[in-house]
């Protein structure tokens, strides 16, 4: 499914553009909904891959679906940090971008939760490059095109809700 309001991300596409492109979709979400945008994207790209870096994912998940819990995503984030550093060269690329989507996740979440200090505003402008990747790292097939089928929508999906 390709958003009428973004190009191709698929083709003809490069780390760089994925970045400008993946800010305007950023920009284009409301704030307070980008809780809900993150969770819908890692919630599709670890169905995609099947892959979750030491339960990371399901518990970020987690959060995303209890605005109560938002302001635990910078401890998630820290605790997600000190795992992957210590585990890093024994990873595999897809599971790197995995763990790099997992910390902007946090990011995005824990400053919806208005706490202070934030983290950086324009974390998830890296949502979009960081799908980009690991959706070329994962094996190729009917599969993988499913796959894409499922992060297009949570991607674009948000994207429209938030505007």
């Amino acid at each position: 499914m390709i958003s009428k309001s973004y190009p191709d991300w698929r083709v003809d596409i490069d780390e760089g553009k994925t970045l400008l492109l993946g800010a305007e979709l950023f920009r284009s979400v409301a704030s307070e909904k980008r809780p809900s945008w993150i969770g819908g994207v890692v919630e599709s790209v670890l169905a995609a891959t099947q892959l979750d870096f030491m339960g990371f994912g399901q518990r970020m998940l987690a959060i995303c679906r209890d605005k109560s819990a938002w302001c635990t995503a910078e401890s998630l984030f820290l605790e997600l940090r000190r795992a992957s550093l210590n585990s890093e060269s024994e990873r595999v690329p897809v599971e790197c971008a995995m763990v790099d989507l997992f910390e902007v996740a946090a990011k995005v979440v824990f400053n919806a939760s208005g706490a202070q200090p934030g983290f950086d505003a324009h974390a998830g402008a890296r949502v979009l490059p960081l799908v980009w990747r690991i959706m070329r790292l994962i094996d190729q097939g009917p599969a993988r095109e499913e796959a894409l089928c499922l992060v297009e929508e949570a991607l674009w999906r948000g994207a429209k809700k938030g505007r």
